[in-house]
């Protein structure tokens, strides 16, 4: 079963299991993540450093169990709503975020709420990307950009001074989460990728 599932959302959540009995090691992790080892199976999601286990209520989860648990504990958050091309530089631009972003990942769909593959690569890439979204045809967005079919992702890329874009990169491969992935590691060295590397070895 969990085979399955990762298969299903393979690209989307990482899986993976520990056999908390297998070792006094293993059982004390397990129990530190708030395992009762007598009460075995345990499902848990890790998002963001903390981790939500799933109450299956002494039963074994079904698969869309499993996904509509992972989903409901996905960081949407990370994902901004643009409703306006004037709204771009703020959301997604500013240079006076924090994090220095390289860029931005701009989503158009015709969808009306965020999938859970576009929540899980803005969370994977969090630290070298803002990402956005503009749902529903927008058509001012789709003026802007000269979208005439859905989903389109962009990425821009800010000029020096964090208030206009000076590049934008259109994704034209599969839309899988491990195809848009390695399309965004390349950005990385297309958009500056050398503080992006520094990032991602501390993390």
């Amino acid at each position: 079963m969990i085979q399955g599932f990762a298969e299903k959302v393979k690209g989307t959540y990482k899986v993976g299991a520990v056999n908390c009995g297998r070792s006094v090691l293993e059982a004390k992790f397990c129990e530190d993540k708030g395992a009762d080892l007598n009460d075995l199976p345990l499902f848990a999601m890790i998002a963001d450093g903390e981790i939500s286990l799933f109450q299956d209520g002494g039963q074994i989860p079904s698969p869309k169990q499993l996904h509509d648990f992972a989903v409901a504990k996905t960081p949407f958050d990370m994902v901004k709503n643009i409703n306006h091309p004037t709204q771009i530089g703020d959301r997604l631009l500013s240079k006076k975020e924090k994090t220095k972003f390289l860029g931005a990942v701009l989503l158009l769909t015709d969808k009306y709420e965020t999938s859970a593959m576009y929540a899980s690569l803005a969370y994977r890439h969090r630290s070298e990307f803002a990402f956005g979204e503009s749902r529903a045809k927008n058509l001012a967005m789709a003026k802007e950009f000269g979208v005439k079919k859905y989903p389109t992702l962009i990425a821009l890329k800010s000029n020096e001074g964090g208030d206009g874009i000076s590049k934008t990169v259109q994704y034209s491969g599969p839309v899988k989460a491990d195809d848009i992935g390695r399309w965004l590691d390349n950005l990385r060295g297309e958009f500056g990728g050398g503080r992006a590397d520094k990032q991602k070895k501390r993390q």
